[in-house]
């Protein structure tokens, strides 16, 4: 009995209602702008052990830090940090290179320019200390992603 009544309430929370075209928009107006809607610290950030290098097919801007070195990273530090949304879908990789330099991968579609934003965020690095944390689990690079989502808003 209970299994029908909640076979018909299942029926009727999915019927579409008559006059209603799969697809429609209940509220038409216009679109909503992504950019107005983007709010970059609801981003989250994953550690990686290891360097990422995405495959070059994925890869739609890529970036050096230029004047930006790593401190001598120990053998439990991040080596990449990924930027991605609540499903998982990668936007940004930062990764470590053999020489301490760091790669920007923009890999996920953002309505903001990240190659404008960089900057900031470098200044936002030595503001921050971010060579001074290797102590902390999230390492330089952590610190170092976390600037990069703050500056990504602005």
């Amino acid at each position: 009995m209970i299994f029908r009544i909640l076979l018909a309430a299942t029926l009727l929370a999915v019927t579409p209602l008559p006059g209603m075209a799969p697809g429609d928009d209940p509220m038409p107006g216009p679109a909503p702008d992504p950019k107005a809607s983007f709010d970059p610290l609801q981003l989250n950030i994953r550690l990686s052990p290891t360097a990422l290098h995405p495959p070059s097919q994925l890869i739609k801007h890529q970036w050096m830090l230029d004047g930006y070195r790593l401190g001598r990273l120990g053998p439990q530090a991040p080596q990449a940090a990924i930027i991605e949304d609540d499903v998982r879908h990668r936007l940004l990789i930062l990764s470590a290179t053999d020489e301490g330099r760091v790669l920007v991968y923009q890999v996920g579609d953002l309505p903001v320019d990240v190659a404008a934003r960089l900057g900031p965020a470098l200044v936002c690095v030595r503001a921050r200390p971010c060579q001074n944390q290797r102590m902390d689990p999230a390492g330089e690079l952590g610190c170092l992603a976390l600037c990069l989502l703050e500056h990504l808003r602005e």
